[in-house]
């Protein structure tokens, strides 16, 4: 990684924390200790997210995730890492490499103007690390982009039920 992109990467997440103390001292001047409680709870739920996603061992791929956080206007993901402990060995590269090919599918399908808030899932079922990415079932010709993610052949399922949900295992 290059130094610039560290610089960049700790300037957004300064940011973050710094709008996310905004918040909270807002809150405590209005008196509005509810509010201070939710968003507290919110960031601890969001570092416990970092703190699992990091434990991956994915370092490649932790920075894109991030990166596509903060720089894409129609993305958003959330994270969350059901594995214990690190049992299975994950190939970074490859991991980037097909996270980064549904990324290059799904906006030719998402509609203008439309926010995408998604949960990457990652857990261990018999030594074999199984990802889930879903998203809401908003997008433009649905049925066309679930064929172009299964033709994807590392894609072992798209499944359309309350949520798209795209399956793979690495």
């Amino acid at each position: 990684m290059k130094e610039q992109d560290v610089v960049e990467m700790l300037r957004h997440y300064r940011h973050d924390w710094l709008n996310d103390l905004q918040l909270i001292l807002g809150y405590a001047q209005l008196g509005k200790l509810d509010k201070i409680q939710s968003k507290i709870t919110d960031i601890i739920d969001r570092s416990n997210q970092e703190r699992g996603l990091d434990r991956l061992n994915i370092p490649k791929t932790f920075v894109w995730l991030y990166q596509l956080n903060w720089r894409s206007d129609s993305f958003e993901l959330q994270f969350q890492s059901l594995m214990d402990q690190q049992t299975v060995i994950i190939d970074d590269d490859a991991l980037l490499s097909n996270i980064q090919k549904i990324f290059q599918i799904l906006p030719s399908y998402q509609k203008e103007y439309q926010q995408y808030n998604g949960t990457l899932i990652f857990k261990e079922l018999n030594h074999t690390l199984h990802i889930h990415l879903t998203f809401d079932l908003d997008w433009n010709d649905l049925s066309a982009l679930k064929q172009e993610l299964q033709s994807l052949p590392f894609i072992k399922a798209v499944k359309e039920e309350k949520l798209l949900r795209i399956e793979w295992q690495e």
